[in-house]
């Protein structure tokens, strides 16, 4: 099954812009056009990842995030928060929240976008620590 990711942004080519391109590449894509409509998709469809603006109309990137904080379902759920701005009090806001990364329009291409969504939906995963000969049929080394 597709991973999902919701979009949410105010600026409407932007926002295609990024759900098409995750859609190109094998992801379940929704997309919001606003804060409070994002926090509504998010509880309805319960995203892998959110992938949110900061300035919107009626609930900011921040707000959203704070809502979404606040509900069992998506309190651990991965951000991206995305903004044009790149101002340092937003990345120190954003530094300071669980499981929030925060990229800048411009400045962090596409490909640099989806590389970041992958290694969030698809962590890596540690290797098993395999025993030794000796420790597989219980002799102890001197």
């Amino acid at each position: 099954m597709a991973k999902k990711i919701l979009v949410i942004d105010d600026d409407q080519e932007q926002r295609g812009l990024y759900a098409e391109l995750f859609r190109q590449n094998g992801f379940t894509v929704y997309e919001a056009d606003d804060g409070l409509e994002g926090l509504e998709m998010a509880l309805a469809h319960i995203p892998d990842l959110l992938f949110t603006g900061i300035i919107m109309p009626r609930m900011d990137g921040f707000e959203l995030i704070h809502n979404l904080r606040n509900n069992v379902a998506t309190a651990v759920t991965p951000v991206i928060l995305f903004s044009h701005l790149g101002r340092e009090e937003d990345k120190q806001k954003a530094a300071k929240l669980i499981n929030v990364n925060f990229m800048v329009k411009g400045y962090d291409n596409p490909s640099k976008i989806l590389q970041k969504v992958k290694e969030l939906l698809n962590p890596a995963k540690p290797k098993p620590v395999v025993p030794s000969d000796d420790e597989q049929v219980g002799r102890t080394t001197i």
